[in-house]
């Protein structure tokens, strides 16, 4: 009886063992395969990101390179206006009106990084340290751009309603050399050519941060494939 009993208990045991094994091994290839769909996620989101920052570079180096050359023209417009000189008159009108062109700022596409962040996904991501750069990229140096993007747009939006008052666009010239020495008009264009230099500054600044998310994303990459 007592040989019968301990032969069960061995069977039991061994029961339990291999119902043991078989979750382990199941639980393992789930893990597995959980895995393979976050890396295989990871890479799609990568490779995607990639597009996307590339798409937004090529935009804000457009907007950068206009505003860089706008900023020259208005630092330009300001010494002619400090020299004081009646003769620099037709000058100044001409430098003002290249100053009056479009004003391209910069708005992000986000449709990649919001659908990594809207599914959870992105901390899918292994390399910690790129999806800081990612995150930090889209909430601060974005978010920090189009801000300043926004003021830029509000003082050229303001120059351009209120420019009646010293500006005669049938002419295409500033009204009279009073109109040049109104502090008014002065403080107009000096706030514009700071507020152009600060944008400028931290669209450089988003430039090569763009730049070294996309380095780092490529090695990610090509390490993965």
């Amino acid at each position: 009886m007592e040989n019968k009993t301990g032969k069960y208990f061995k069977y039991a045991i061994g029961e339990i063992v291999l119902v043991v094994i078989g979750i382990l091994i199941a639980l393992s290839i789930n893990n597995w395969n959980e895995n393979q769909k976050n890396a295989q996620w990871e890479q799609r989101f990568l490779k995607d990101l990639r597009n996307e920052l590339q798409s937004d570079l090529s935009q804000l180096n457009n907007s950068y390179g206009i505003q860089a050359k706008k900023g020259e023209t208005l630092k330009n417009l300001m010494q002619l206006i400090q020299k004081g000189n009646s003769d620099k008159k037709s000058e100044i009108d001409s430098v003002f009106v290249s100053t009056q062109f479009v004003n391209p700022t910069f708005f992000p596409t986000t449709g990649v990084y919001d659908s990594g962040i809207a599914s959870g996904k992105i901390e899918n991501i292994k390399n910690d340290s790129l999806k800081y750069m990612i995150t930090n990229l889209y909430n601060h140096y974005y978010k920090r751009l189009v801000y300043n993007g926004e003021i830029l747009d509000g003082v050229v939006g303001k120059v351009d309603w209120e420019k009646s008052k010293f500006y005669n666009p049938n002419k295409k010239q500033i009204k009279s050399w009073e109109s040049v020495l109104d502090s008014e008009f002065y403080n107009q264009m000096d706030f514009l050519m700071h507020q152009n230099i600060v944008y400028t500054k931290i669209s450089k600044e988003n430039i090569d941060q763009i730049k070294n998310v996309i380095n780092i994303v490529d090695k990610e990459i090509n390490n993965n494939d």
